[in-house]
């Protein structure tokens, strides 16, 4: 019998880190990162801890003096890759998670409901008391959000108090960077408060003074007081840690936490540490998450300082879980067949055996096609595969690729598993902006000047916003909507406005070519310029995927050449690609041939895919190639790729094809900017197989037996025959569809 999975969140301070521990009240919010404890044949899984064996004994101590229940089984693993930025773990709680995960799972195992107020009562004095048992210090808010989930008041000593979290108040985090020792920072002030107690109690009433007034904002139901009394108490907040700072050494308010700090309030939001600052994490406040969006942006831009996604708050806490992580690493999953194969991702994916049926030859009725397409007369089938070893931002995805060409994700799968050898690929994406443009050229007579249009359309762009953000009403309900509206002058005579919009989950062209024919008669009338083309753009510079990923020397090793040799290839290929246009189109071919492959499984455009690809590749005046390789100063491969990803799962294909539908239950990914993130990943892989092969034994000899099988089949080979040929073409070094007949027709003459 399988043992069900049980996940507990992470956690994020929204004020009184400092004050809770001197009896303030804290505002904690459970965050959308979870740990998951659940059984799993993972081998990259880490290793039981101190913590995870105290919470353990805990469970099995309270058990025992129970009745009615029954003894658990061992410990099981517990999976936290999901608080991990790169190497790092972000400051999210992922300790606090994990003891709170591993106690909610035994107790279900007990047969106790983790989702039951009096069971999470339970739990939350168990995963308390071995936190402390281990950790020791700090003032126990990080497990109580971990147990209890949504956004808690926090006093030490006292029951923790649910909050609800307001409608109108969005939240964004930051990575402010490095990493934060939280333990360290909290002495080094407890020292000094001893040292100076009338500095420390100053810093601490100030700090006091700043939770209570963030409370009242919090708590209200209008967004501009809410707002203004949020700004007031994170100001106040930061100043309390300043003095912090100046009074103990620890550097709690970094420049990057600074610059975060400092551009928030220039837009007219708030801004603060979260936790015990030092450079891990900030937390942004916004009546809209447009302003995040935007502060994102200037962030990047002009700091180089990246969102952390867009991180849900206030989830749920400890729960069950239908879908456990799974494991990609499948040994052997080539040699099944394809019914066994189909097993193997039923099980891990705990997707239904007879769902697969809707992959089998003839799932896309000929009516279907008759209505996605015009002038059908037929299908077009091609191979779906899954590639395997894939692991991103500490989360293992099987990916569905289809694709025609041998050799394509059989190297992504060995790809990724050296990539998972460094940890795996870690990734992030823009907020997903596309842009809708509608042309305007200038009328005949020359009363209607350029800058006049421009200033005309500048003054009414608010009016104009709220007209695109008319036409995809529910859009701007679930968040989406218009987010800026550009002019551009591409000659005396041509214009274009450039609106961009948030899309959402969607890959955004049918609402995006909307928006520009509601816009265009407007911008016409206003400039006394006709309004031309209206339709979306595909390059799509706004919504990218960015994922990289390190690779020790020894996963590259093969044999003849060792891992040095072979990474020191790659990075001399990489520059090769970096210098010459006509290595970068093939270059970024090879990355496209991953890409497009999930593009075309999960019923994405790749066309447009390609489209933004290559064009963003050419973006700065010389064609460049999409993924880059170095060598970093211990010798390990340094990958990166930024990817143009405007890619959904809602809409279109995604919910018509029934191969589409399955393909993405398979993978897994929560929202179009996960999906773009995997196929940046994917495209990663198939570049570092590509180059590996270029530079060591060459592309040829390692396409040889997959080319010889495709050949082999397409001499009529069947069964048996497959295997026994390719080895004779292989061998032949002449892999032909001629020498394959003859070849073929004399394995049959050996064999009657």
């Amino acid at each position: 019998m399988t043992r069900s999975a049980v996940s507990a969140p992470g956690k994020a301070f929204l004020i009184g880190e400092y004050a809770v521990l001197a009896g303030a009240t804290a505002l904690v919010t459970a965050v959308g990162r979870r740990a998951v404890a659940a059984d799993c044949d993972d081998p990259d899984r880490p290793p039981a801890s101190p913590l995870t064996e105290a919470a353990y004994a805990h469970v099995r101590s309270f058990l025992s003096e129970s009745t009615g229940t029954k003894a658990p089984g061992p410990l099981t693993s517990v999976d936290t890759g999901s608080f991990a930025a790169g190497a790092r773990k972000l400051g999210l709680g992922s300790s606090a998670a994990a003891v709170a995960a591993i106690v909610g799972f035994h107790l279900a195992e007990a047969g106790l409901d983790p989702e039951d107020p009096e069971v999470r009562a339970i739990a939350l004095r168990l995963a308390q008391a071995a936190h402390a048992q281990v950790q020791g210090g700090g003032s126990g808010a990080d497990v109580a959000c971990a147990v209890l989930g949504g956004t808690i008041a926090f006093t030490r000593g006292e029951v923790p108090t649910p909050i609800a979290h307001p409608a109108w108040l969005h939240v964004g985090f930051f990575d402010a960077g490095a990493p934060a020792d939280t333990a360290s920072f909290v002495q080094q002030v407890r020292v000094a408060g001893e040292r100076d107690p009338a500095a420390y109690a100053d810093a601490t009433a100030q700090l006091r003074r700043a939770a209570e007034l963030f409370r009242g904002g919090y708590l209200g139901d209008d967004p501009d007081i809410g707002l203004t009394a949020l700004r007031d108490a994170v100001a106040l907040h930061n100043d309390g840690l300043r003095a912090l700072q100046r009074l103990s050494g620890a550097p709690i308010v970094t420049p990057n936490i600074a610059a975060i700090v400092d551009q928030a309030a220039r837009m007219g939001l708030a801004a603060k540490p979260s936790g015990a600052g030092g450079g891990d994490l900030v937390v942004a406040f916004a009546a809209r998450q447009a302003d995040l969006d935007l502060l994102a942006e200037r962030l990047q831009r002009e700091h180089g300082l990246h969102a952390i996604g867009r991180l849900p708050v206030a989830v749920p806490g400890l729960r069950r879980d239908e879908r456990p992580p799974l494991s990609s690493r499948m040994s052997g999953f080539f040699r099944l067949g394809v019914d066994g194969r189909r097993d193997a991702v039923a099980a891990a994916t705990r997707i239904a055996r007879d769902r697969f049926a809707a992959l089998d030859p003839g799932s896309l009725d000929l009516g279907s096609a008759d209505n996605l397409i015009e002038n059908v007369i037929g299908t077009l089938e091609l191979p779906l595969a899954v590639a395997t070893n894939f692991r991103i931002n500490g989360r293992d995805f099987l990916v569905p690729m289809a694709v025609e060409e041998a050799s394509v994700v059989a190297a992504a799968s060995n790809a990724a598993k050296m990539i998972r050898a460094g940890g795996g690929f870690f990734a992030r994406s823009d907020p997903p902006w596309m842009i809708a443009q509608v042309q305007l050229t200038a009328p005949k007579s020359a009363d209607a000047p350029a800058d006049g249009a421009v200033a005309a359309i500048h003054a009414a762009r608010a009016d104009l916003l709220a007209l695109a953000d008319s036409a995809h009403p529910r859009l701007v309900a679930r968040g989406g909507g218009a987010r800026d509206l550009l002019v551009r002058v591409l000659a005396p005579d041509m214009l274009v406005v450039d609106v961009v919009v948030d899309c959402q989950d969607a890959m955004g062209a049918n609402l995006l070519n909307t928006i520009a024919e509601i816009l265009a008669p407007v911008l016409s009338d206003m400039t006394r310029w006709t309004a031309g083309l209206r339709i979306l753009s595909n390059l799509a510079d706004r919504r990218r995927a960015h994922v990289t990923c390190r690779v020790p020397p020894g996963a590259l090793a093969g044999r003849g050449f060792s891992g040095a040799a072979a990474a020191a290839g790659i990075a001399s290929a990489s520059r090769f690609a970096e210098l010459d246009p006509y290595r970068a189109a093939t270059h970024n071919k090879g990355v496209m041939n991953g890409v497009d492959a999930v593009a075309l499984a999960t019923g994405n455009d790749w066309r447009a895919i390609e489209a933004g690809a290559h064009a963003y590749a050419g973006l700065t005046g010389a064609y460049r190639p999409l993924a880059t390789w170095r060598l970093d100063p211990e010798g390990w491969l340094c990958g990166a790729i930024s990817l143009p990803a405007a890619v959904g799962v809602v809409g279109g294909a995604t919910k018509v094809h029934p191969s589409a539908r399955l393909a993405l239950e398979i993978l897994g990914a929560t929202s179009g900017a996960e999906l773009g993130q995997v196929m940046a990943a994917v495209g990663l892989a198939s570049n570092l197989a590509a180059l590996r092969a270029l530079a060591t034994e060459g592309i040829q000899r390692g396409h040889m037996s997959l080319h010889a099988r495709a050949v082999a089949l397409g001499a009529g080979a069947a069964g048996p025959e497959v295997d026994l040929l390719v080895h004779r073409l292989v061998e032949a070094a002449e892999i032909k569809h001629d020498r394959a007949v003859v070849l073929l027709r004399e394995l049959r003459s050996e064999s009657r």
